[in-house]
């Protein structure tokens, strides 16, 4: 028995060393901050668009999750193919607002005239809680990252209630408010009673409010949107979408994507809608226009970029795009590593991969933290097969892709592109 116990532990020694086996997910970094207004250590975990490092230019809308631990999984992902795969939205910074336990998380999201739920005892602490994100949280992040001036709060159930209060004694704190399902129904509708006399006299500056609700019918949600409809508050650009079709859990990634599109509307721009702009001097403008009404600073997505970039090579005018890229540089000046990867490949279309590393290389020392300036570099050597250079560059962004932690997906690439360039 010892003996074919000792072989199963052999070949399982074996396997490890041969094959790596590896959990670990780029879930951005997990931050203690000693609060005082909370009297504890409280935890929030910071994810960073993928390509937060590649970009000193861009600035980044920030969207505070709360129950962070239990929803960041799914919201993350949502939010790769949202903004950095589809380009829907820009990208953004996630801060999952960590718990600590339920029946504290709970307490938390109450607001101070109710109960929090099954505790008959325990008062809320919703403002004490709020006065942390905005006194300690926001800050913080002010100071370390990249942030603009365009804050989300999103929350779901309990969550939504904290949110609709949020809105309600502290409007200002945040741009935009996310209430997911939210428990209305707390203490008897509590809020809705103390939100008529707050909305009527209501005078702060405009924010947007996102309500949903799933197959349910006892929320509270009709009764607090029935007053927002007959006070019809002028500072309160709220939205309001049933989803009949799915339940209390699986509304939130659901109605948060599409809140997140219509928070975000005009930045992705279909191919259909691209042809209604005559130039690539009217779309610089209406990005311009857009980035300055979001308060941000970041690439515009490449589906504009190479509309614009086109219609040079499609009019033959490729003699004005020098004069077009430096007013790209002036006006979006977050897009201009964009708009030069997208002229190099057009150059190396029409032209040769030589203009097109020649273009690259002009601004290289700009962008040398960008993973995929640096690969875009590495194909124009290999077309040009110099396998030397393009093993050099390709080491050059496998640096940068660990340095960064990108996603596997970019490493897998960047491997075997060594792989092929090896001598």
């Amino acid at each position: 028995m010892i003996n074919k116990l000792s072989l199963v532990l052999t070949i399982i020694l074996i396997l490890s060393s041969k094959y790596a086996f590896s959990t670990e997910l780029n879930m951005g970094e997990r931050i203690q901050i000693n609060s005082e207004h909370l009297n504890e250590v409280r935890e929030i975990q910071v994810l960073l668009p993928e390509g937060y490092h590649s970009n000193s230019n861009a600035t980044y809308p920030v969207i505070y999750l709360l129950d962070g631990d239990y929803n960041i999984h799914g919201v993350s992902g949502m939010l790769d193919l949202l903004s950095n795969k589809g380009q829907l939205i820009p990208d953004v910074i996630l801060v999952g607002i960590a718990d600590k336990g339920t029946d504290k998380y709970r307490q938390y999201m109450t607001p101070k005239d109710s109960t929090a739920p099954f505790k008959k005892d325990a008062k809320g602490n919703a403002e004490q809680f709020l006065t942390f994100l905005e006194k300690e949280v926001k800050p913080y992040l002010s100071e370390r990252y990249r942030v603009a001036k365009n804050t989300t709060i999103v929350g779901h159930s309990m969550g939504g209630l904290f949110v609709l209060n949020a809105l309600l004694t502290s409007p200002n704190a945040f741009d935009n408010y996310v209430a997911i399902s939210p428990s209305i129904w707390l203490s008897d509708h509590a809020l809705t009673k103390k939100a008529k006399a707050i909305l009527e006299k209501s005078d702060h500056e405009q924010v947007s409010l996102y309500l949903s609700l799933a197959d349910e019918t006892r929320m509270g949600v009709y009764g607090f949107m029935h007053l927002l409809d007959e006070i019809e508050p002028k500072n309160i650009n709220w939205h309001f979408t049933h989803y009949p079709d799915e339940n209390h859990n699986s509304v939130g990634i659901i109605s948060l994507r599409d809140n997140l599109k219509n928070i975000f509307d005009g930045w992705f721009i279909s191919n259909k809608n691209l042809q209604d702009f005559a130039t690539p001097d009217d779309l610089v403008t209406h990005y311009k226009n857009l980035s300055a009404s979001l308060n941000i600073e970041q690439p515009i997505p490449t589906q504009s970029i190479q509309s614009a970039i086109r219609y040079f090579y499609k009019n033959k005018k490729s003699d004005e795009i020098n004069g077009f890229i430096a007013k790209v540089k002036k006006e979006l000046p977050a897009s201009e590593q964009a708009f030069t990867m997208m002229l190099a490949s057009y150059a190396g279309h029409f032209e040769s991969p030589e203009a097109a590393l020649n273009i690259l290389q002009n601004a290289e020392s700009r962008f040398e933290n960008s993973i995929e300036y640096i690969k875009t570099i590495a194909v124009n050597y290999a077309k040009l097969k110099n396998a030397k250079m393009a093993y050099r560059y390709y080491e050059k962004a496998l640096e940068l892709a660990k340095k960064y932690k990108a996603n596997q997906w970019q490493i897998n690439i960047i491997n075997a592109k060594l792989l092929e360039f090896k001598q």
